[in-house]
């Protein structure tokens, strides 16, 4: 009999161990523990994105669409989407009154949909169920030009709605409770801490055929979001453990963060930009698909040195000519091909005389209407801008006669010089042949030209040095910067630029700023941004339209 006690005792003690929560959910509650599980196998489809040109159509079409914009109140002061309201990300989980019913459609947004996707992923997981992020955020709002307004819109409470308490307080607890900097890391930071002072955990949410495929950091484990919770197993019993997670581009990271903490993990971090930003910043990963033969041709492409070569080249016009010379060339050669990469509502407004009409972006599809690689050919745009983008361009495909109009149609029309209404249709001939490797780079690169041409104003400028100074870099010449330079910017010249690449920053994410005289400027935005840059902009106009606005500079 005191034999069979000790069993029963024995087993007794065992019992615990058969409780199916693994260690990382015994201590949460099982309310929790489901919601987070319900949240995790009913993932929203596009992992709950909407581009911000479907959102402006949306808005239009849509009068019952909820815009919720969770940035500190000064940021939201500053400038807004018109019609949303305001909500801190640490404040939302307290300001759900604010918020309609459980089924009304909702688009979150912040500066750069970092902390919004933490607030899709928080509402969802409180029983939210048509929360959308608007990818990009605010930046990339701005960036496409739509329309913002600093009219303050105040929510009135609607009443919150019946939610399970418990449930509620460990989604406000992780809210309330996120560190400075939103709970992320940078790839350059992460790869420091893996060689000093490594996390407990890495964990890789991407999908198996993403791991495989693109590679992963060394000692990261890969847990698909989709099956997130069913790794809890695995975790750390200690809910303060330093844990690091990470995707493609870091949109999953922060659901899979924000699931963690929910769970009552406080120490749970994103990594910036996932493992693109990884990648790009030349970072050391294992595993990956082997190049096939056939690309053996792109896997050797160097952009750095292609570029390095091409601003080595240039000749002391950097391909610029002015308008009078223009004219002087259109009215000496009647066979030169002028093209204008204006729009072809531009266009028809009025163009030079026998130019054909190919809009920016459109140009790497349209090489069959061009001439040889070595003959003449003159860009044209509005303000010189868009030709000079362009003509880089074909510079880089091998069309070294590709010249851009200074100033644009601009220049042409101020000049006195004729224009006509009637269009030019250029006749399609054979492509010619171009480095295929080149021809990617540069083809990806114009399709994914934004509105806005990646310009900004003198007054947005001066507007951001005070708020959120971008780094600035004057690419002028010597005895142009003797006459002043914007407060704080670096000088390279341009032909210097890529032998300077030191002196870029660091963070391939931070906003840059270039100027010269409006030309140059485009030339080294572009090598920035085709070198893995992810905010360069030039400064519409250049240093004129700066001094022109009424802003100073500086010769110290």
């Amino acid at each position: 009999m005191r034999k069979l006690s000790y069993v029963l005792l024995v087993l007794a003690l065992m019992l615990p161990l058969a409780i199916p929560f693994a260690p990382a959910l015994a201590q949460e509650s099982a309310t929790v523990v489901a919601a987070l599980e319900t949240y995790n196998a009913n993932l929203p489809a596009g992992y709950g994105n909407v581009s911000v040109a479907d959102l402006s159509v949306e808005m239009i079409e849509k009068p019952n669409l909820v815009l919720l914009d969770v940035r500190q109140p000064e940021e939201y002061a500053e400038a807004h989407i018109p019609g949303a309201f305001n909500i801190p990300l640490r404040e939302l989980a307290q300001n759900l009154d604010k918020l309609p019913d459980l089924d009304a459609e909702i688009v979150v947004y912040c500066g750069s949909a970092f902390r919004s996707t933490m607030a899709m992923t928080s509402l969802q997981i409180l029983g939210y169920t048509n929360v959308r992020n608007m990818a990009g955020g605010f930046a990339a709002w701005q960036g496409e030009e739509f329309a913002t307004t600093t009219d303050v819109v105040e929510a009135e409470s609607v009443g919150a709605p019946e939610l399970d308490p418990e449930v509620l307080a460990a989604v406000d607890a992780q809210l309330a409770g996120l560190p400075e900097g939103w709970g992320s890391v940078k790839a350059e930071d992460l790869n420091v801490e893996l060689i000093e002072n490594p996390p407990a955990l890495l964990i890789d949410v991407r999908t198996p055929t993403e791991w495989e495929e693109k590679g992963y950091i060394a000692g990261a484990v890969n847990q698909p979001l989709e099956q997130l919770m069913s790794f809890a197993a695995d975790w750390p019993e200690d809910k303060a453990t330093n844990i690091v997670i990470y995707c493609a581009g870091g949109h999953r990271g922060n659901m899979a963060a924000t699931l963690m903490r929910t769970l009552g993990y406080t120490n749970v971090r994103n990594m910036a930009g996932g493992f693109g930003a990884w990648s790009t910043a030349g970072l050391p990963f294992e595993g990956g698909a082997p190049a096939p033969a056939e690309d053996a041709a792109v896997a050797e492409f160097d952009p750095v040195a292609l570029w390095t070569d091409y601003l080595a080249g240039l000749p002391a016009s950097f391909n610029a000519v002015r308008v009078d010379d223009a004219a002087a060339q259109v009215e000496a050669n009647p066979d030169l091909l002028i093209v204008d990469v204006r729009t072809v509502d531009e266009y028809a407004e009025g163009h030079i005389a026998g130019a054909i009409n190919i809009p920016l972006t459109e140009v790497t599809d349209h090489l069959d209407m061009l001439p040889n690689l070595d003959e003449p050919i003159l860009v044209v745009c509005g303000s010189g801008h868009r030709s000079a983008m362009a003509m880089a361009a074909l510079n880089l495909l091998g069309y070294d006669g590709a010249t851009s109009m200074f100033a644009g149609m601009n220049a042409w029309t101020g000049a006195g010089y004729e224009v006509t209404t009637e269009p030019t249709e250029a006749e399609a001939g054979a492509a010619p042949e171009v480095d295929p490797a080149v021809f990617e780079m540069v083809d990806a690169y114009m399709k994914a030209i934004p509105a806005g041409f990646y310009t900004i104003k003198a007054d947005d400028l001066n507007l951001a040095l005070i708020e959120n100074p971008p780094a600035l870099i004057d690419v002028r010449t010597n005895s142009e910067v003797e006459q002043g330079i914007i407060g704080g910017a670096t000088h390279i010249e341009l032909r210097e630029f890529m032998n300077r690449m030191s002196d870029w920053p660091e963070d391939k994410t931070q906003p840059v700023v270039v100027y010269a005289l409006g030309h140059r400027s485009a030339i080294a935005m572009m090598a920035m941004q085709m070198l893995g840059y992810e905010d360069v902009r030039s400064l519409a106009g250049g240093v004129n339209a700066w001094t022109a606005a009424g802003y100073p500079l500086v010769t110290e």
